[in-house]
This record gives structure tokens, sequence and C-alpha cells, in this order.
């Protein structure tokens, strides 16, 4: 194998004149880069950057070609001082017999006439210059105006690299295994600060152009291309204070909200010493910068010593953001500060195990924002969260594993979804809790330790939390990590656990398939591999009962497990109480499946829920129940009848995760049942929950808004008046009576009631605010009018192409128009008769074009919606399945899933809300 393996390689050198494959060939690897960069932001005519770069390659297989990334958009020279290779000491020129470029793959391949010998290092030299990128990507420039009154606009440069964005900013190996060390220079007008991923060096005067600076810094740690980072800006530095960490940790703004960094610049030091603790390992580089980037098209991004965020993601104000954005903003911080050690110090080998990097930042943020303020109860509620989100999005046909094959360039921006960082962070959790809190952090020491400054598959990872289970005792010594965790992250979708009770012995019977949101008996499902095929989890089962309701141990009591073809087998619970108590499995929800009893033990869980004692069921687990239980009736698995009576018990909950689980599932009915005639009989008349009681701030909030989305009276009355009190202060930009952690529910209020007068207020607010977070909550309670005109005016004004709001907000308020009852005809029609300028608008990125076709599907609910979307994709089938076709086929199974439950489970329950409310 390993001789065909090396003929191979020697085949692909020397044809390599017609190397067409996306990957890079092995037989290169570089090790250093010396990059200078200079930028021009001087003129908005003239935004461009210009570079050199000089990398010290190593030889691997001998090879007359260098194959390297270099953008399509990325001019190089190529002229005899343009591209130099030279052998390294002896700075002998090799002569570049042609220079080749392959734009499928962003490919340049140099051909010589003499063969660079393995085991020889060479440098090459490559000149190249660009503009600044536009569309959020790669080397690009961003504007700002730093008040309202200023109209002069200014501009700085960032970076955003990941995944494959370094090769349109200079010419490198951009793929995660091709690490090297960086020394990095940028060129830059004597007005600006210059930042980059390690500490300044020394501003070095350039001598040939007044008042410009080269900015040389400290060179970079061993690190993937998709890592670096630089900026070139005015902004101000904020410096923490009081922290006892070794690393210089410095969060920088615009000037006019430098002020607003105070919380980031607080919290941040205290997580990453945390994680230090944690890890046992500590952060390796002397400075952490975090740079708040007012255009940015993810939340953040984990550069290694200079994180980039949003505004949102990084500004609090104490007088005018929330309770909420506090939380936030620590847990987005919490998530790119853990990266430092997953995904920076030890990196996937390929982006087929980015869960490796994003699925560990999710799950170890919560786990560091719990060790930080416990007070939130971070670390249940984002989990079960995440838990909940995964059983609904994945129990569709068109899902995909955890660990994803990547079979070009083009599907790597694809895993950066839900599975990856949601379900990652959920397996993860699962996994810590079968193996318990001390194996688990001692394997995952051992897993940095070993692969520090290299890069990793999830097996090695395996590997050393099996060998910390075994040796703490924690984990069954026939049992392997891998073979546990392979069935998780290498099939889609998730398990259905069934349980039969068995009253007269005591026992109860588990079994398990795959949990389906539509059965595969329908014709339209046409899965992308057959669902006969065998699927299978080894499944941790923890259970608590009646009269030993422990929900403290976490461990697993018994396994399913699958045989040596993957087929299911079944477990037999013994020693169970009698007929008058209630089993329940999975403890705090640690695995993520669902669960279905039979219907006595079911009548057991709703009369202990409905009883004084309903308490003593963990509230993770009083959470699952409802989701469960409306999710089995959703697809015919449960009656209504049973579920809206389990349901009810919410009336004397005071705790938010329940109330969280019922109304996610009853917001995805509220979206079809809202175009039908039975919205009338939908209501929460018998859930009003005593609102003085709740002390969590989501709560309220969440309880508020339902109440108002549904017209109750004191509700709607009590939010006019707070935004009728601003509307007529003097000076409502610097005073605003409404409730911080309520102005969500009472903008969004307000415009549902109000006039182009009260939309206009609220618009000139936007306008006007300097904050983030309130600007955010702005432009999506604008959504909510009930005005047709005033809501097509806003779609125009969000795309059109000089539009005042940031392309980073567009999707998010088309996503929230979407969701309103008018905005959803509104910004479906827009969609259809608009196409081409939203074509143009995201530069045919087909992956935010979907997304946007998605977020239709999900409120479409008839066959007309269906047939529509139908012929739309047929139609636009050479542009949209450039992404991927299973994001085409889940948007149409979205629909069919609204269509089967409209046709098939409303008028159920629709006969159950009724008896509901009569008896009420």
């Amino acid at each position: 194998m390993r001789i065909l393996m090396l003929l191979s390689a020697v085949l692909a050198t020397f044809c390599n004149a017609s190397y067409d494959y996306y990957r890079l060939p092995r037989s290169i690897k570089p090790q250093h880069y010396n990059l200078r960069i200079m930028t021009h932001l001087e003129s908005p005519k003239r935004l461009i950057f210009t570079g050199d770069v000089e990398i010290l390659l190593r030889i691997i297989q001998s090879t007359n070609n260098i194959t390297l990334h270099a953008g399509t958009g990325l001019n190089i020279a190529e002229c005899n001082t343009g591209v130099q290779l030279m052998k390294y000491h002896c700075n002998e020129l090799i002569e570049i017999k042609s220079m080749q470029r392959q734009p499928t793959y962003n490919f340049i391949i140099l051909h010589f006439e003499q063969y660079l010998q393995r085991g020889q290092r060479y440098t090459l030299r490559l000149r190249f210059w660009s503009r600044l990128g536009q569309n959020m990507a790669g080397y690009y420039v961003s504007s700002y105006q730093d008040n309202a009154d200023n109209c002069c606009k200014q501009f700085m440069s960032v970076t955003q690299f990941e995944p494959a964005d370094a090769r349109n900013a200079f010419p490198c190996f951009d793929e995660p295994e091709f690490k090297a060390t960086f020394n990095i220079t940028l060129g830059h007008h004597a007005k600006y600060n210059a930042l980059s991923n390690m500490p300044l060096l020394e501003r070095i005067p350039i001598c040939e152009r007044q008042n410009w600076l080269w900015s040389t810094f400290r060179q970079t740690e061993v690190m993937s291309t998709y890592l670096v980072a630089y900026s070139v800006n005015n902004f101000e530095g904020y410096v923490s204070q009081n922290h006892k960490s070794r690393v210089h940790f410095t969060t920088w703004a615009r000037a006019a909200a430098i002020e607003q960094c105070r919380y980031a610049s607080e919290v941040g030091p205290r997580i990453l010493s945390k994680f230090e603790d944690m890890f046992g390992i500590e952060y390796p580089l002397p400075k952490m910068d975090q740079l708040a980037v007012p255009d940015f098209s993810a939340g953040a991004m984990e550069n290694w010593g200079l994180i980039t965020y949003r505004e949102a993601a990084l500004f609090y104000a104490e007088d005018a953001s929330s309770q909420v954005d506090k939380q936030h903003i620590a847990n987005i911080i919490a998530h790119e500060l853990a990266h430092q050690w997953f995904g920076n110090l030890v990196t996937m080998e390929w982006w087929n195990d980015l869960w490796l990097n994003e699925g560990f930042a999710t799950y170890m943020a919560t786990l560091g924002i719990e060790k930080l303020c416990c007070q939130w109860h971070a670390y249940d509620e984002d989990m079960l969260d995440n838990v909940l989100a995964v059983l609904n999005t994945d129990a569709y046909c068109h899902t995909r594993p955890i660990h994803q094959e990547v079979s070009r360039a083009s599907q790597i921006s694809e895993l950066f979804d839900a599975i990856t960082y949601r379900k990652g962070a959920v397996v993860i959790r699962m996994m810590h809790m079968f193996i318990g809190d001390v194996a688990f952090f001692k394997g995952l020491h051992c897993y940095l330790q070993k692969h520090a400054y290299a890069n990793a598959r999830q097996e090695d990872l395996w590997l050393a939390l099996t060998e910390a289970a075994h040796e703490c005792g924690s984990m069954p010594l026939d049992l392997q990590v891998q073979t546990v965790m392979n069935t998780w992250t290498l099939q889609k979708g998730i398990p259905l656990v069934q349980v039969k009770r068995q009253y007269l012995k005591n026992t109860a019977i588990v079994t398990q398939q795959r949990f389906l949101i539509l059965h595969e008996d329908h014709a339209y499902i046409r899965p992308e591999h057959p669902l006969a095929e065998n699927t299978c989890w080894f499944v941790p089962i923890s259970y608590a009962t009646q009269s030993s309701s422990n929900f403290i141990a976490t461990e697993p009591q018994t396994w399913l497990r699958c045989t040596a073809l993957n087929e299911p087998l079944s477990v037999q619970l013994r020693h169970l109480p009698g007929d008058d108590e209630w089993l329940i499995l999975n403890v705090q929800v640690s695995t993520p499946y669902r669960i279905n009893y039979d219907s006595d033990n079911w009548e057991l869980i709703s009369k202990a829920l409905h009883s004084n004692e309903y308490h003593r069921i963990n509230v993770m687990n009083r959470a699952q129940l409802l989701d469960d239980a409306l999710a089995l009736a959703w697809t015919g698995l449960m009656s209504y009848e049973m579920s809206l009576e389990l349901l009810t018990y919410v009336k004397q909950e005071h705790e938010f995760m329940p109330w969280r689980a019922a109304l996610d599932q009853i917001n995805a009915i509220y979206r079809i049942i809202r175009h039908t005639e039975d919205f009338e009989k939908f209501q929460l008349g018998g859930m009003r929950n005593d609102r003085n009681k709740l002390h969590h701030v989501s709560h309220k909030a969440l309880i508020t808004k339902w109440a108002c989305r549904l017209s109750l009276k004191d509700c709607v009355e009590r939010a006019l008046n707070y935004y009728h009190r601003w509307f007529i202060c003097s000076e409502p930009d610097s005073t605003n009576p409404v409730p911080i952690n309520l102005r969500p529910v009472v903008y969004c209020t307000a415009m549902r009631h109000g006039d182009g007068e009260d939309w206009t207020f609220l618009w000139h607010r936007y306008r006007n605010s300097s904050l983030a977070s309130e600007q955010r909550v702005i432009l999506l309670a604008l959504t909510c009018s009930h005005k047709k005109g005033l809501l097509e005016r806003y779609l125009r004004i969000i795309y059109h192409e000089q539009s005042f709001i940031r392309k980073q907000d567009a999707s998010l308020i088309f996503g929230a128009m979407v969701h309103t009852e008018v905005g959803s005809h509104v910004a479906r029609d827009f969609f259809f008769k608009k196409f081409q300028l939203l074509r143009k608008y995201y530069n045919s990125n087909t992956r935010e074009l979907i997304g946007l076709l998605s977020l239709i599907a999900q409120h479409s609910s008839s066959q007309e919606d269906y047939q529509q979307l139908r012929t739309f994709i047929n139609g636009h089938q050479v542009l949209l399945q450039q992404s991927s076709t299973r994001s085409l086929l889940r948007v149409l199974e979205q629909v069919k899933v609204n269509m089967r439950w409209r046709q098939q489970r409303l008028p159920e329950f629709g006969r159950q809300l009724a008896m509901c409310n009569y008896c009420e």
C-alpha cells in the first residue's frame, strides 16, 4: 500500500502540468513566510494593496514544479524580478520556465527547467497587488463615520481568511496542514495604526514616501494561513487593567465607540485565565488584541493573537445594552478564546474535521462562562438550547454527518453550520458526561500537548480520551471512545429511543431507530443515500424514577449498542418501580436523542408534572419532555390530546428552559397556522404566567414577546405606552424610557400597531445611534410593521447599493421580516421578483441566497408554495447548484414537512386546541 502511495505521489509530480485536483500536492511544504504588505486607504478611488512575499520551502519529493494558491483577483508580477526561486543559503537563481494559472482551484503552477531535489530548501519570491476586497473576505476595506454629524467616511483594512481567502491576499499554501511561521511587515500612512498576530517590533520611516511607515511585527508561532491576520486603522486601544495574566490584552475600536469596549476588556483576560487553568497549558503568545470591525460577515474570527469581531459582538454600554447583550458578548469572547487552543494551537488536518475547532469552542465557551458567572446558568441553558436545536434540525432526511468529506474547495464554507457548531458541541458534552470530568480534561490535556503547533484528526482525540477514560476506570474496558463517537460523527441524523415498560416484571425494553420528521414512505423524499441502510448509535442510557429521582448522576447505567454490521441491539432495564411511578431517560439531557415512552408512562409523567412535586424532575428534563411530546405529536407518533395535556402543566412552571422549549415548538405551528382559519383558536390563554414571579431576564422577555405577539390587551397597552413616552421626548436620542431588556418587544409591538410616523421615528433613532446592539434591535423591530408599503420601502433601502444598512445585517433583517405576518408575503415576493438584484448584491454567493430561500421555506405550507419554490430552483439550477444540492433538497423537504402537518395534523391540533380553550 505504501509503495502504491509513493508511486501516486511521483506520478502526480511528473503530471503536474495538467494538475487537476482540489488539494495541493504534498511534494513541497512551506516553512516560513516573510510577508510585506503596503495598504492605501487615503483615497476612496484607490483602495489597493501591494506586496511581496518570500516563502522558505522544503522539498519532500523531487519535482520540477511548484503549485500554490493565489486568488483570481490577485495580480502576480511575471517579470524576472516579480517571481524568483533561489537555493537557500547560496542564493543560486533557478530559472523559471513558465507560470500557469488554474482558476478552478486558485492555483498558480511554476514550472522549472531543472528538478528541485528532495531534502533541499529553496526561497520563492513573488510580488503582487490587488484592490482591497468589498465583500468582507480576504484582505478587505471597511468604512465608518465616527458620529452622525461627520459626513466624512473613514476607512480601515482588515483580514478575514477563514476558510480559504488568504490566497486572495498573498500567494501561499492555503490549506490548514501547511503550517509555517510568519514575519509580517505592514506599510501604511503615519496617521494609521497597524496590528497583526504578534506584538509590534518597530515602526520605520519609508524614505521614499513622506509620512509613511513600515510596521514590523515579531515572528509568529507555527500556524495555518487562515489564522494570519493584519489590519491598518486609526482606532483607539483600550488596555485591560487589573488582571494578573502575563498576556498584554488590548481591545481596539473606532474612537467614538471605545468606551463601549470596557466590558470586553474586563471579561476577556478573565476568561483567558480560566481556560489556561482548565487545559493546563498557558496561552502561548505574549499579547491578545480584540478588534471591533464595522463591516464583518461572521460574528467573530479567532485569528491567533488578533481576534476580530462584529461591533455588536463586542460593544456593551451599561446604560443602553441589555443583560442578554452582556451574556452574548461574554459567550462570543469565550468561544474565540477557546479557539486559541482548539484550532490555533492544535489545528484540524483538513476541513472535514472543522467540528474539532468549532464544536469544541462552542462547548468550552459554555464551560468557561459557567465558571466565570454561575448565576447566568449559561452551561445548562446554552447546552439545552443546542440539544433541542439539533433534535429539530437533524431530524430531516437531507442532513449531513458532523464529519463531512469535502471533495471540492467550494464545499468548505457549507460546513460552517449548526451541525458543526451545535451538534459538535452537543456530542462533546455527551462524551464529557459518559467518561467523566477527570478523564475528559486529562485526555484533552494530553491531546493538546501531543499535537501542539501541529495538526490532528478526530481519531487522535479519541485515542487520548480512551486512554484517559480507561486509566480512570470511567469507561468499560471493552469500549473505545472511537467506537462510540464514530456512530455520532460519521453518520447523519439522530436516534429515537423507544421505551416499553413491562410493569408486571418491573422491567423495560429500550430500542432505537432513526428519528425522521417525515417517513421514507413519502415518494417525494429522494435521499442522497438510501434510508434502508443500517443506522445505529452507541447510546449511553441514564435514567431516573419517581422513587429514585437522582438527576445528578449523568454517567450511563447501561448502553444501547450496535453489532459489527451496525445493527441496533435492544437493552432491558431491570429492577424498575411499579406501575404507579414514572421512568425518565437521559438525565440532564446528556445525549441528543428523542424518547417515546409507552402511553402509561407518559400518563405517569403528565400526572407528576401537574402535581406540586413537578420540580423533582430536573428542569432540563422537563424541557425535553415538552419538546419530545410536541415533536412526536407533529410527526403523528403521539396524539395532540396527550401532548397538549402535558403542555398545560407550564401554568405552574417558573423556570425559563421548559417555557423556551415549549414555545420553540409552538412557533413551528404558529408559522403555519397563522395562514389558516384556525388561527383564532391559537392563543396562550391557559398558559399565562405571573410575570412578577419571573426573575430570569430572558424568561420575562420571552413571555412578554408572545403575549404582545398574540395581541393580549395588557401587553400591547403597556408596550405602546412605553413607546409613546419615548416618542414625545424632546431628546429621544439621549433619553429613552423603554426598559432596556424589553426594548425588542416594545419596539416590535409599536411597529405592529403603529403607522408611518412611528416607523420613521424609529428609523431616525437607528440612524442616530452609535450603539451596535441598539441598532440591531431597531433594524429587526422595523420589520414588524403591518404596513405593506413600509416593508417594501424597507427592503429597497436594505438592498440599495448605497444603503446605510451594512451588508452584514441584510440577511438578518430579511429573516426577521419573513417571520412576521405581513412581512412574510412581502419578503417572499421581493425575493422572486428581485432575484437578479439580490444575486448582484450578494455577488452570486449561493450560500447566502439559499439561506434566504430556506427562510421562505420555513413559512411555506401550501401546494402553491411548493410549486413556486420548485419552479424557481429548477430555473436557477446552474447558479444554485454551485452550492450543495443537499441544501436545495432540504428547502423542498421543509415545505413538504409543513404541507404534511397542515393536511394531516392540523385538524386534530385544531380540535384539541378548541377543547382546551372551551375547558378554560
